[in-house]
């Protein structure tokens, strides 16, 4: 009997649910903003996305890596899927492949907005439907990057971030301060990169 409980008091315990807001880690743990202070733990980034699990999911950088050309070329990468309908961009969700495949087409010379990025240490260039995802939760973020002392989201500022999610030769996938989902020529314009990890 004893067996049993104690198992079940481990599972509890080890099963912590994860909330949209919570702080990342750098030690891999999630804490809740108002724990922070007196968790004695450093922050890595801030969840915005959280699986079914309720343990794992995304989690957004505390600052931005720059503003910068997704490319200074017009090439399209052949491993890299092109989706020239927003139905299909915000179905793209694997940002980490997408940088994966942008890094070994090229350096940071042709392709700076992807080799911005922490890419050996898990950060990556989101895609396009993870953008989404964490354009929804800005508010629960920026109370939470307030928490932590990082670089908020703000709204009223005409701002534009990369996707790692391709559209074609010439173009990639961004959305702006408002909310809205485009996509723009590589090399013409400077947009802001903010990179995401997983948990």
């Amino acid at each position: 009997m004893f067996f049993i409980s104690a198992l079940l008091y481990s599972m509890i315990c080890s099963a912590q649910t994860v909330n949209i807001g919570d702080i990342l880690c750098t030690d891999g743990s999630t804490v809740r903003p108002e724990q922070f202070a007196a968790s004695g733990r450093t922050a890595k980034g801030i969840v915005f996305y959280v699986d079914r699990s309720n343990q794992h999911g995304w989690a957004v950088h505390l600052d931005y890596q720059g503003s910068l050309l997704w490319s200074p070329e017009l090439d399209d990468i052949p491993t890299l899927s092109n989706y020239q309908q927003l139905r299909d961009a915000i179905a793209d969700f694997d940002g980490l492949g997408n940088t994966r495949k942008i890094r070994q087409a090229g350096d940071a010379i042709t392709y700076p907005a992807a080799w911005a990025v922490d890419f050996d240490h898990g950060w990556y260039l989101p895609a396009a439907g993870q953008i989404r995802y964490l354009y929804g939760y800005i508010p629960e973020i920026n109370q939470s990057l307030d928490v932590v002392g990082g670089t908020p989201f703000i709204l009223s500022n005409d701002w534009w971030l990369w996707a790692s999610t391709e559209c074609n030769s010439i173009e990639a996938w961004d959305i702006n301060s408002q909310g809205n989902e485009g996509h723009s020529k590589k090399c013409d314009h400077y947009f802001q990169v903010r990179a995401v990890t997983d948990f």
